[in-house]
């Protein structure tokens, strides 16, 4: 019975992992040919800054002049704020910008515990340490678990934005009771997993895939983001020796209640813009009835349609546009700068 169970067992998870697209698998560890634009833009990234946030190290990069308007940038989950490096130099030109390792996730330091109230906190930090409120409130965009950052951010100060963009955020119809409730804690029984070390960095990059799974045609940026959330760390057969890991912790999820009200979108106190990929799990007409139904009809929905989940991997420049366009009509508030 056991030798059975264990062979099904094993004969799952080998089709498990057939079906889970490792995008850098056949690379060797090599970097793919990539445009020129984003060879410029890499090379515009500025040095990583630091302040402490609730007792915790939150690292961020800045881009373009103080004395323009903010423009504040949060990622997703398990990423980090280099997602956006080949990304901001576009919005340099005419926006100060922001982008920040989530506490627990890329360069910045991990926690006991970790509450969106706290990651909502470490948002208007580094807004205010990077000069985002210099000349008016800054716009804020978030990407997949960073949407939800920011909506904590408009749920609990939104008077503070001069704007939030969603950006393909799972958003469905709330619980009648419970309200918008997107994850729940952890069990205390339940092991924490840690994060596998590999010997090298092609071993490493090699294992890379999107959560959720999708494929990519952009292998310059896919590798770009992957090698960007590697660290070095001790082998656990031969501490002596160093190997490559995953920079987020893995005990994230304890102790991690999201939950927001049921007329979070009723009574945002900015206003609100979505966009989402055309191709992605979480674009459906039900979430756009809902979103349209709780904003009056107010709020933008930008579809991007030969986009995944993660849209600026797959159309960097279609998203960059969309972006532009967006912030060239809207926000719009009678009588508020």
């Amino acid at each position: 019975m056991t030798g059975a169970m264990t062979q099904a067992g094993a004969k799952a998870s080998d089709k498990d992992e057939e079906e889970r697209i490792r995008l850098l698998k056949g690379l060797g560890g090599a970097k793919p040919p990539a445009p020129q634009w984003f060879e410029d833009h890499i090379a515009q990234t500025s040095e990583e800054q630091e302040i402490e946030v609730a007792g915790a190290p939150i690292r961020y990069l800045t881009w373009g002049e103080r004395g323009r308007p903010g423009l504040i940038l949060v990622h997703g989950g398990r990423a980090h704020a280099r997602w956006w490096a080949p990304l901001a130099p576009f919005f340099a030109d005419q926006f100060r910008i922001a982008a920040f390792h989530i506490g627990g996730m890329g360069r910045s330091g991990w926690r006991e515990s970790y509450s969106l109230q706290t990651m909502v906190q470490e948002l208007f930090a580094v807004a205010e340490a990077a000069g985002l409120y210099d000349v008016t409130r800054p716009i804020a965009v978030g990407h997949s678990f960073g949407g939800y950052v920011v909506l904590g951010a408009v749920e609990e100060a939104g008077e503070r934005l001069k704007g939030a963009v969603i950006v393909d955020s799972p958003i469905m119809p709330p619980d009648p009771d419970e309200g918008y409730h997107f994850s729940r804690k952890t069990p205390e029984t339940e092991p924490v997993r840690p994060n596998k070390v590999y010997e090298t960095e092609a071993e490493a990059l090699a294992r890379f895939r999107f959560l959720p799974n999708q494929p990519c045609d952009n292998l310059f940026l896919v590798d770009y983001i992957a090698r960007t959330a590697l660290k070095r760390a001790p082998l656990p057969e031969a501490p002596e020796k160093s190997g490559w890991t995953w920079a987020f912790d893995p005990a994230m999820g304890r102790n991690f209640d999201l939950h927001f009200k049921r007329d979070l979108f009723l009574a945002a106190r900015c206003p609100l813009a979505f966009i989402y990929g055309g191709k992605s799990a979480f674009s459906s007409e039900e979430t756009f009835a809902h979103l349209r139904q709780q904003t009056g009809g107010r709020a933008p929905i930008v579809i991007i349609p030969n986009a995944h989940h993660h849209i600026m991997m797959d159309e960097p420049v279609g998203f960059v546009s969309a972006l532009r366009s967006l912030f060239s009509v809207w926000p719009v508030r009678v009588g508020v700068v």
